[in-house]
Order: C-alpha cells, then structure tokens, then sequence
C-alpha cells in the first residue's frame, strides 16, 4: 500500500514538472502590448497637400467713363480677336463731408466772404441751397479733416457749416477678355491707348469651365 502511494507522488511530480517546462517563465514573458497609433494625424509621405492658386490668364480692361470710350474698347478687342469680352457696369455712391460758409442773405455779403477767404489764400466757389448763398471751401472724405479745416478758419469769424453730401459716380464699364491671355498679348493690351485716361488693364483669374 505505501509502495502504491509512493508511486502516485512520484508520478504527479513527474507531471508537475512536465508542465511547468512548457510554460513560459515570467523573465521571458510575452511581447508588451505596444501603445496604440494615433490614426487622425497620421499620414501617408507622399500624401502632401497640393495647393492650386487661380491663375491670373485673363484680362479686365476698364474702367471706360463714357458710352464712347467703352465702344472703342470694343472694337479694339474685336479687332484683336477678343469679340466675346463681356461687359460690366457699375455706378458708385460716395459721401464727402463739405466745408461751407454761409449762409448769406445777400449776394454783397457772400462777395465780401469770398474776398476775405482769398485774402487768406482760400478759393471758394458759389453754391446755393433754396435761397441760401453758399460759399464753398473744400471737400473731405473724413468728417475730422474737415472739422479740422474748419477749426483753422475760426478767427475769421465767418458763419461756417459742414454738410455730408452723397455723390453717385459713373456708370462705368469694364470689359473682361475671358479668354487666355498669352505674356507677349498682355503686353501689348499694356500699351495699348484706349481713349480714356481712366483705363488700366488689370489681370484677373479665367473663368471656370462649366
């Protein structure tokens, strides 16, 4: 019986060490888990971001001030092979702040402001609203300039106002060449006499093709 019992241990100590060569030992242990890769900034060498600008092939040519001027345009474009230029029209509003002196009830005292104004090395030009008699002494863009302007006539002791008065410029028109310009041709549009001294050619992006 202690022969049987004998024999049993030794047989489970044969199978505990049996198993425990097959099981990895704990220096040797498996590889560690590697920590994740963060995928939203991740990205490809050759995926770099490609930045197309608009490229400035076309021309616009204006502003034209008058009807006449902006048909010699035309008929230079045609004549250059450009017939489809397309035409813009734009008018422009613009505020300027008026420097007056003023009112006179009379047309002596007005003369007798107008005299003292150009004995200072002022120009005044005539004006009138209803029956009041202006004198007109500059025009501003910005209402402190003309305050300021103002403020330097103040030892003449003259009656003076400043009024906001709104301007409607044009219309002017522009022609736009849709078509690709080549360097030698924008040269040319470059030199090119127009007939309008407010004219300049101006490069501007193609359109899209539809």
């Amino acid at each position: 019986m202690r022969t049987l019992f004998a024999l049993l241990i030794l047989a489970n100590l044969a199978i505990y060490l049996w198993a425990t060569q097959l099981s990895p030992k704990a220096e040797q242990g498996l590889p560690e888990a590697q920590a994740g890769h963060n995928l939203e900034v991740m990205e490809l060498v050759s995926e770099e971001s490609i930045v197309i600008d608009a490229r400035a092939d076309c021309l616009r040519i204006g502003p034209f001030s008058t009807q006449q001027t902006l048909s010699k345009g035309q008929r230079i474009l045609v004549n250059k092979g450009y017939g489809l230029a397309q035409q813009r029209t734009a008018a422009r509003e613009v505020h300027v702040y008026q420097v007056l002196a003023g009112p006179f009830r009379s047309d002596i005292a007005r003369d007798n402001a107008r005299i003292r104004l150009q004995d200072v090395g002022q120009k005044p030009s005539d004006l009138a609203f209803g029956e009041d008699k202006m004198l007109l002494l500059a025009d501003f863009a910005i209402k402190s300039k003309a305050k300021e302007f103002a403020a330097g006539l103040n030892d003449m002791e003259l009656p003076l106002v400043i009024k906001l008065q709104a301007r409607t410029l044009g219309p002017l028109y522009w022609l736009d060449v849709p078509d690709v310009v080549t360097p030698e041709r924008k040269q040319e549009f470059a030199e090119q006499q127009w007939g309008d001294a407010m004219t300049e050619v101006t490069p501007i992006p193609c359109p899209k093709s539809p």
